[in-house]
């Protein structure tokens, strides 16, 4: 009796510690997989501190990356307003092929998630306008 009270009690630890060995592997595999939500603010940010830090960029050299950064988010801008009409056409054309293949019960729900979608996305474009226009307050010369 005593025996199989013993091999009860070491398979229980060995059960409880197995789970614990996978919930520590399934929380770090996690942790390795989502992906980070940061602004672009946080990027350009961290870009600059490490370009500063480990390429050893003077000050007037942290300026002058400051103004190429500006440039080259201000040409990503344009080329995506150029080709903006293109990308809708796409993505009506995707909205169209998607609801072809629903019921028509199904159609309300998908309208709904395209439109959650567009909302999320107008969200963070607005987001976006206000961190520009805060940095370059920031970084305005002072009259």
């Amino acid at each position: 009796m005593r025996h199989s009270k013993l091999i009860a009690s070491l398979s229980a630890l060995l059960l409880f510690s197995c789970g614990i060995v996978v919930g520590i592997a399934g929380y770090r595999y996690y942790e390795h997989t989502t992906v980070s939500a940061k602004t672009s603010d946080d990027w350009r940010v961290q870009y600059m501190e490490e370009m500063r830090t480990r390429a050893k960029l003077t000050d007037r050299q942290l300026q002058m990356l400051n103004v190429i950064l500006d440039q080259t988010k201000q040409d990503y801008r344009d080329m995506r307003e150029r080709h903006k009409p293109e990308v809708l056409e796409i993505k009506q054309n995707q909205i169209a092929r998607v609801k072809s293949i629903l019921t028509a019960e199904q159609i309300p729900a998908y309208e709904k998630l395209v439109e959650e979608r567009e909302q999320r996305q107008k969200d963070q474009d607005d987001r976006d306008r206000q961190e520009e226009a805060k940095r370059k307050q920031a970084i305005a010369p002072k009259d």
